[in-house]
């Protein structure tokens, strides 16, 4: 007779490889990490004693910060034998760090020669970044939702996307706000290079990436963005709008109470437009939609007594933050 492993809880396999249980949850909605088994009934995620190794090499990835959708081919590569490609996918990744170990080598040694004689460094090159087209697909369609349509807000009407040390998409129509990739707070001095798409080049961008299994070159030429990917180039023209300081709102902050999950699931069960979530009224649909831009996000209230946004945030900091702004009873978004 052949004995049957016995599973492991999703507790147990974050103990055993150092991984999130909100995290883990993240990776079993995007494929990078399923579980082998899922009860229907209370939605229990249960593993096989050997996806310990997959997990905790998954864990590595994400501790050197591989992207998520190189971190699920490098598993797939391991789960199949493919060794060689999983060791492509992890070299690739070195040489892109050893390189902005070196550029950043670069840099301080300006800044060191400004300090030393006075003399203010050069202006850099234009910035460029590299990223898969998935992972630019999949953010694009978690913050086009939150594009305003009104006409009177002009920048708002579309896609803000930054270039520096990764790539950051957001979008905001004042009631909600998507932003996606890495973002600094407004005390660290950097600029990156921007370009604001309007919706409709923010759409050709979505069409043009659908498809597209390689990495990307994405940089900002004056008002153009530039997106390359092996021979093909698409070359996207910005608005001349300015866009409102996000960051301002990121800053402000002091989401620290998770919201309750019985509480949630009613909030998003029910058909009132408006919602109360401790205290905190949110309208349903936007809710619904942050919910669905943020995988497994954990959702959190601002601090008793705070007026600032509900706010959803992945497993990975990094990755995509929805907020959604309290709404007065008598107000109407």
């Amino acid at each position: 007779m052949t004995d049957v492993p016995r599973l492991l809880s999703i507790g147990e396999l974050s103990r055993a490889s150092g991984i999130s249980v909100s995290a883990l949850r993240f990776y079993d909605r995007t494929g990078v990490l399923a579980p082998a088994d899922v009860e229907p009934a209370t939605g229990y995620r249960r593993y096989l004693p050997s996806q310990v190794a997959q997990a905790r090499l998954l864990a590595g990835m994400r501790r050197v910060q591989m992207p998520v959708a190189e971190m699920a081919a490098a598993l797939e590569a391991v789960r199949t034998g493919d060794v060689g490609t999983a060791d492509d996918l992890l070299t690739a990744h070195l040489d892109r760090l050893e390189t902005g170990l070196q550029q950043a080598r670069a840099q301080v040694a300006q800044l060191r020669a400004a300090v030393a004689d006075g003399t203010p460094p050069l202006p850099e090159d234009a910035p460029v970044a590299g990223v898969p087209a998935a992972t630019l697909l999949a953010n694009l369609a978690a913050v086009r939702h939150a594009v305003s349509t009104d006409p009177d807000l002009p920048a708002l009407q579309g896609v803000l996307v930054e270039v520096g040390d990764g790539l950051t998409l957001v979008a905001t129509d004042r009631y909600r706000m998507v932003v996606a990739g890495p973002w600094r707070r407004s005390s660290i001095n950097t600029t990156p290079g921007s370009v604001l798409l309007p919706a409709e080049e923010a759409d050709r961008l979505a069409s043009w990436l659908r498809g597209r299994d390689c990495s990307l070159e994405v940089s900002v030429e004056d008002d153009h963005l530039v997106v390359s990917a092996d021979d093909d180039e698409l070359r996207l023209t910005g608005m001349d709008e300015p866009y409102p300081d996000y960051r301002a709102v990121l800053d402000h902050g002091g989401a620290d109470r998770p919201v309750d999950g019985a509480a949630l699931q009613a909030a998003l069960a029910g058909t009132d437009r408006l919602v109360d979530l401790d205290g905190l009224t949110v309208d349903r649909d936007y809710l619904w939609q942050a919910v669905g831009a943020v995988p497994d996000g954990r959702v959190m209230l601002p601090a008793e007594g705070v007026l600032a946004p509900l706010v959803v945030r992945s497993p990975d900091e990094d990755d995509v933050l929805a907020l959604v702004m309290p709404v007065l009873r008598q107000e109407q978004p």
